[in-house]
């Protein structure tokens, strides 16, 4: 294009290059850059680090699996992963505690049961308890074993032998846990047992008497009596016998959780019981904690039992 300055006219010229004029960038390569390289980092980002994240989140999502529920009498019931399982973990259920309370808690993200594990949930025998007696409560509630008119949790005005219930109880329950590893077709070592109230009382108990070592114990608000003592007493000794017992055990990992408020099984009651018992002599961890009395569902160190029960069950 040409201006001619003497006749004020602008005359255009057909250039040799007939293709289009080019557009100028409006912006510059370094804020092209600016405007990529963030955009390409949170793209890689992603593509490392998304599979990975999505991947342990399902691993920690318990509410993913999804339960068949199945209760096979009063004393029993099942909660069986449709996605199948590796591991057997067997609940005691305290006194009047029915075989299916617990099933929307274990079903639920605030459980301690881990992935891939099918639940027996067991209850004792329904039985009328002293203690309620006297508040002319006489329906029969299940129990492992008796508690007397004081509250006191081996029954001291029953007749007969204090323990013969608990001991009968216990042959039960040792029964119960062969005749699941055969129908199972699992080793012992994958079968973890738990329980609450009297339930974490009777897992100390199957323990002590143990046929076989299971995979770990769970007593959740219990203690540890043995029948070679009176009913009720701090045991804080032990005899030469026992002491090899237990050393005989010293593989067996226990995990046990206790209130410092709980009123039903007092925490002085109980911890002298576990740290004469096992300190010394197996693979032993108490969680003591406060707030709450004697509960389960709400005890705050749930998640450190769940990971217990997580790395304990990848052994």
């Amino acid at each position: 294009m040409e201006v001619n300055s003497e006749n004020n006219v602008i005359t255009v010229h057909q250039t040799e290059d007939s293709s289009e004029p080019k557009t100028k960038c409006p912006c510059s390569t370094k804020q092209l850059l600016i405007i990529i390289i963030p955009i390409a980092t949170v793209l890689l980002f992603c593509a490392i680090f998304l599979p990975i994240y999505l991947k342990n989140k399902d691993d920690d999502d318990d509410s993913i699996d999804e339960f068949k529920e199945q209760i096979d009498s009063y004393k029993y019931a099942t909660l069986t992963p449709k996605k199948g399982y590796n591991n057997i973990y067997i609940h005691l259920g305290g006194i009047s505690e029915t075989s299916d309370k617990y099933f929307d808690f274990f079903k639920s993200k605030s459980t301690y049961i881990p992935k891939k594990t099918k639940i027996y949930s067991i209850t004792g025998t329904a039985r009328v308890i002293k203690f309620m007696e006297k508040y002319e409560i006489t329906i029969p509630v299940p129990c492992w074993f008796n508690v007397d008119t004081s509250g006191n949790l081996i029954c001291d005005d029953c007749d007969g032998d204090d323990f013969k219930e608990a001991k009968e109880s216990l042959n039960e329950i040792l029964d119960i846990i062969d005749k699941i590893k055969n129908d199972e077709n699992i080793d012992y070592k994958k079968i973890f047992l738990g329980g609450f109230s009297q339930g974490g009382i009777m897992t100390n108990y199957v323990l002590l008497n143990s046929r076989y070592e299971l995979g770990g114990y769970l007593p959740f608000s219990g203690y540890v009596f043995d029948h070679n003592f009176p009913a009720n007493t701090l045991v804080t000794s032990l005899s030469d016998q026992q002491k090899e017992i237990l050393d005989s055990k010293k593989n067996y990992h226990i995990l046990a959780s206790h209130s410092f408020n709980d009123e039903t099984v007092p925490y002085p009651l109980s911890v002298p019981s576990y740290y004469t018992y096992y300190k010394e002599y197996t693979d032993f961890k108490l969680l003591s904690f406060g707030l709450i009395k004697h509960e389960l569902i709400t005890q705050p160190t749930l998640p450190i039992v769940k990971r217990w029960l997580k790395e304990s069950m990848g052994k």
